[in-house]
């Protein structure tokens, strides 16, 4: 192949390989500080991959040929970039895709009960499955006894539909008494009655919580918003592939 064409070829990869880490970084986009070694790292990728292959094409090469080995070290370079993607929370990228590729292959196992403890992948494919039975937001309530040295005891989680400013849960299991002092928080545990008093708008807080050297009460509240690409992506392939809950 004649040098023009070889660097045109070129051009094009280098091309390729930024746009590459472009949707990468739309599909992993928590990457904290340390996604400011992302770009540089891209450049000297698609530098080095791109002269491998400006390299290879002065070979007399067929256009499938061409393209085949264009695609081939493409995909590499991908793979490397994912591995070199630092994410701030949730795991690795690596770790992030298998657990979307779990979340699809379990899809039809999820109850409508499972919400508080599903992973960031298993969420998406709930939202999908039981979007015709979602509230406004759900809230999750966790209380967890603590030991002495603040550690974990004894997690309870407890879910409450939100649709419209109106609370829905399992009253056999907790009350709520929200007025315009505190809120009220009766759990009913081991055969016991544990009150909690917290202040007035406490359900509402949308993430945090409160805890001294006893209890811990933590509140998330989930809008079933899509966060990041990966997410969307998985959600596109769960509609086209898998029927919701009717």
């Amino acid at each position: 192949m004649n040098l023009q064409k070889r660097i045109i070829i070129f051009g094009i990869y280098i091309l390729s390989g930024l746009t590459t880490e472009g949707f990468i970084l739309w599909l992993f986009p928590y990457t904290g500080l340390g996604g400011l070694i992302c770009w540089p790292t891209a450049i000297v990728f698609s530098l080095v991959f791109g002269f491998i292959l400006y390299k290879l094409t002065k070979r007399p090469l067929k256009i499938w040929q061409i393209g085949i080995t264009f695609l081939t070290i493409l995909v590499s370079q991908a793979y490397f970039q994912l591995l070199t993607t630092p994410q701030d929370f949730g795991g690795d990228v690596i770790s992030k895709i298998s657990m979307a590729k779990n979340a699809f292959s379990n899809y039809e196992e999820l109850e409508f009960h499972d919400f508080p403890n599903l992973t960031t992948s298993e969420r998406v494919a709930y939202i999908y499955k039981f979007k015709q039975k979602l509230p406004d937001t759900f809230i999750s309530l966790t209380i967890d006894s603590l030991k002495n040295d603040h550690e974990s005891s004894n997690p309870r989680s407890y879910l409450i539909h939100n649709t419209n400013g109106l609370r829905v849960y399992d009253e056999n299991k907790i009350l709520l008494n929200e007025n315009d002092s505190a809120t009220i928080i009766i759990e009913y545990y081991n055969s016991d009655t544990l009150i909690y008093n917290m202040h007035r708008n406490f359900i509402n807080i949308g993430s945090g919580g409160y805890n001294n050297r006893v209890i811990s009460l933590y509140i998330h509240e989930d809008d079933f918003e899509l966060k990041s690409g990966i997410e969307v992506f998985l959600y596109k392939i769960i509609e086209w592939t898998k029927k919701e809950y009717r």
